[in-house]
């Protein structure tokens, strides 16, 4: 009796999903498209166009999106880390090969969980791609449905490509992301749209980390307009600009007036949400693209370390560059610096602060004025503290290595939450 109750209930679902998959074929509405195909195969399920912008998304539960699905549906656009991974790691071309399916292994370090892709094609030429949160593996019925529907969502988004392919924007995109093969064609492309490659040039992004400032971007976008600054502003949370000028003294005195300028424009509230980040000047065309990454590296950095200051370039990351790689590393080899420890476990057993101490005086260079400033203590207190903390951890400060060691370590415990627990919980061990 049971056995026939199952059979007739997988049956009726058999039949629903076969009546769904007819409707899709006779739908040209994208966004009802997506929410059948999300109920067929009652996976999230997210649609962007070739700018990796979103078009339209659906879910039979909202709780199924991931983080990153969820930052794409509140900033129009996926993050442009995840874009360049995805490039990075070839997935971009994989798409653009291949007609069927492709399931992607999870990127822990971006928080990127195993999904399914599909590139939506129409005559052979990629117009979108639609992403599936696979939070279990879709079976072969299921995987035959994307495989089908492909086309069809491809032709659609070819009959219905709002965007014009010759706008200034359209252009920029295209450069910052190396889709022209030859500099011929793209000459070719900025000279139907009006617009000189500057002689030397540096690619700035003026980023956004809350979504509900998204305001800041229009803002920003009128006085790139006033100062006749191309822009590329998508549907995400970034603005991208290009600075250009006859000299690399001139853009890098132009990109710091800039920084000034836009940065005034900001409240304090608007301050804490926003960073600014440039590349490197140069010259060459095909450096443009150079440029972007490096600008991009630098928001991305001071995302992840979350970082006071509003702007930066990339010749000012530095050390900075590498915290990220250190901290990734660290946490696998579950290294830890034992001098730092041990100034940890005398903070914990005498209620001191030698850590915070050593932190201000190598942030500041180990001068004692300055550090005593900033610690509002007395100088005579912050020498005493110094002594303690080279008999306690046994502490060098004339050794070179040991200071940029050290530095870089506490870069991490003060600007990455996580790693200062991989410390602590090091710590309570050794303190019980």
């Amino acid at each position: 009796m049971y056995n026939r109750h199952k059979e007739r209930t997988l049956n009726r679902l058999g039949e629903k999903k076969m009546a769904i998959r007819e409707q899709i074929f006779q739908l040209t509405d994208v966004h009802e498209i997506v929410e059948h195909i999300s109920e067929a195969i009652q996976k999230s399920i997210i649609l962007e166009n070739l700018d990796f912008e979103l078009i339209a998304y659906s879910s039979p539960d909202v709780l199924l999106f991931d983080s990153i699905q969820q930052s794409t549906i509140l900033t129009k656009r996926c993050p442009l880390f995840v874009i360049e991974r995805l490039k990075k790691e070839g997935i971009v071309e994989q798409i653009k090969r291949k007609s069927e399916p492709i399931r992607l292994q999870p990127m822990e370090d971006i928080q990127f969980t195993q999904r399914v892709v599909v590139g939506l094609k129409h005559n052979g030429k990629l117009h979108g791609c639609l992403w599936i949160y696979e939070t279990e593996q879709l079976n072969e019925e299921e995987w035959s449905l994307l495989t089908d529907v492909a086309p069809h969502l491809g032709k659609i988004l070819f009959h219905e490509t709002k965007r014009e392919e010759t706008n200034l924007q359209s252009v920029l995109w295209k450069i910052l992301n190396d889709e022209y093969a030859t500099e011929s064609e793209l000459y070719d492309a900025t000279n139907y749209v009006s617009y000189t490659i500057p002689s030397h040039f540096s690619v700035l992004i003026a980023s956004v980390k809350d979504p509900n400032y998204i305001s800041i971007l229009t803002t920003m976008k009128h006085k790139m307009m006033e100062d006749n600054i191309a822009y590329y502003l998508g549907s995400g949370t970034e603005i991208i600009g290009i600075i250009g000028g006859k000299s690399i003294n001139e853009v890098t005195d132009l990109l710091a007036t800039y920084k000034n300028k836009l940065e005034a424009t900001l409240t304090d509230d608007e301050r804490k949400v926003t960073f600014i980040g440039s590349g490197n000047v140069y010259s060459d065309v095909q450096n443009i693209r150079k440029s972007y990454l490096e600008a991009l590296e630098v928001i991305e950095m001071m995302f992840f370390l979350n970082v006071e200051q509003v702007s930066c370039s990339y010749q000012e990351l530095g050390i900075y560059r590498y915290i990220k790689l250190m901290y990734e590393k660290n946490i696998n080899d579950e290294y830890y610096n034992e001098k730092i420890v041990q100034l940890m476990l005398n903070d914990k057993r005498n209620n001191s602060e030698l850590v915070k101490t050593l932190w201000f005086y190598l942030k500041n260079n180990c001068r004692t004025g300055m550090t005593a400033q900033e610690l509002f203590i007395h100088p005579n207190t912050l020498t005493y503290r110094i002594k303690q903390i080279e008999e306690i951890a046994n502490i060098n400060f004339d050794d070179a290595h040991e200071r940029v060691e050290l530095y870089s370590q506490l870069i991490a415990l003060y600007h990455i939450p996580n790693y200062y627990k991989h410390y602590e919980r090091h710590v309570n061990r050794d303190y019980t």
